[in-house]
């Protein structure tokens, strides 16, 4: 594997190994600020946490962003006997949640525990098979109490998170917990040295984004201050490579960058994102210049952060989505190939050194 292969791996297990669970992510606010800083840039942090720095001069104005968040559970209640019931922040999905190990992050620091489940001996065989809701579900910390509890820290809406771990699997390949949006997140601040290196024609404005997992509005605030000509996201795509999956999407891990044709969540917020055609066809254009290998995706589903931007402002935004393929997605065995990773830096840097001649102009026929 090479340098840049092994720096990634590095950085990637680093970031997944901080807690920033949606509305508490003062840590990966602080490790991207200080990043940005040592790059010699003025990061900006805004009131609700989101973190941006501007690279270059001239039109368009482009904003590249990655959400810094991952989701997790609230504490709902402690009951007397020390068992502590949650409620869900962003999409967890409770069929992966039983017997799980997990982190409370409390007022006087971090607790250990495990999502109880019903002894498998114990359990009748109409059980065996059915995911509880979240609401059923339990965390056992061993208080014997909820004054024992009380006493470590722990407190109703306190945040709960996946234990931390990342491995190696074969094939340049990473396993573990919010590799959402962290492999994002890293692409980005593997972009930042070839950008302060060599600044581009256009102004650049990297963003890292709060409260995805919970809301996928923390970009708002981000479009009303810079009000970017260009916004692109980048996230993951979930990989359909799998038995399970397998035809449901073309996307696969060491396919490339997958660019977004379309997303829609289907249910709840309505949110969901048709890409600019300019901007799309400049990524393809990108993606032909560097030799990179894209996927596409159209998908029913998912919501991500670009989702409300483009009517964000008075002119619109003419926003596109740019995802690292990632199996397993929302659960703590998320998996990624480190080479999509890297193909994603090519594609951006690329895409942001053309983006000089982007013509938004609607009504057009786009040359693609």
């Amino acid at each position: 594997m090479n340098v840049t292969s092994t720096g990634l791996r590095s950085l990637i297990g680093e970031l997944c190994g901080i807690a920033a669970p949606s509305g508490n992510e003062d840590r990966m606010i602080a490790r991207v600020r200080d990043e940005l800083t040592a790059a010699g840039l003025r990061p900006h942090v805004d009131r609700i946490g989101n973190v941006t720095a501007t690279i270059g001069s001239g039109a368009p104005e482009l904003l590249l962003f990655a959400h810094l968040d991952q989701l997790g559970l609230t504490v709902r209640a402690v009951e007397p006997q020390g068992f502590i019931r949650v409620e869900r922040l962003g999409g967890v999905p409770e069929r992966v949640l039983p017997g799980l190990r997990v982190t409370i992050h409390g007022a006087a620091g971090e607790v250990p525990a495990v999502v109880g489940l019903k002894a498998h001996h114990l359990t009748p065989p109409e059980e065996k098979y059915v995911a509880r809701p979240v609401t059923d579900l339990y965390l056992d910390a061993g208080f014997a109490s909820a004054e024992e509890a009380a006493a470590a820290g722990v407190r109703a809406g306190d945040p709960v998170t996946y234990e931390s771990r990342v491995v190696e699997l074969a094939n340049g390949r990473l396993a573990g917990t919010s590799m959402d949006d962290r492999v994002a997140v890293a692409a980005l601040l593997q972009l930042l040295p070839r950008l302060v290196a060599s600044p581009p024609r256009s102004t650049v404005h990297l963003g890292f984004s709060v409260q995805e997992e919970f809301n996928v509005r923390g970009t708002l605030a981000l479009a009303a201050r810079l009000q970017p000509a260009v916004a692109v996201q980048v996230d993951v795509a979930p990989a359909a490579d799998t038995p399970d999956l397998h035809g449901f999407t073309p996307v696969r891990l060491g396919g490339g960058p997958v660019l977004t044709r379309l997303s829609f969540h289907g249910r709840g917020t309505l949110g969901g994102m048709v890409p600019h055609p300019a901007v799309l066809a400049s990524l393809e254009r990108a993606a032909l210049a560097t030799g990179v290998q894209v996927q596409r995706q159209a998908i029913v589903g998912l919501v991500t952060d670009a989702a409300f931007l483009p009517m964000a402002t008075g002119e619109g935004i003419a926003c596109a989505e740019v995802a690292i393929p990632v199996r397993y997605t929302h659960s703590p065995v998320e998996t990624v190939q480190l080479s999509d990773v890297e193909a994603t830096v090519e594609l951006l840097e690329e895409f942001i050194r053309s983006a000089y001649d982007l013509d938004l102009t609607r009504g057009r026929e786009v040359v693609r």
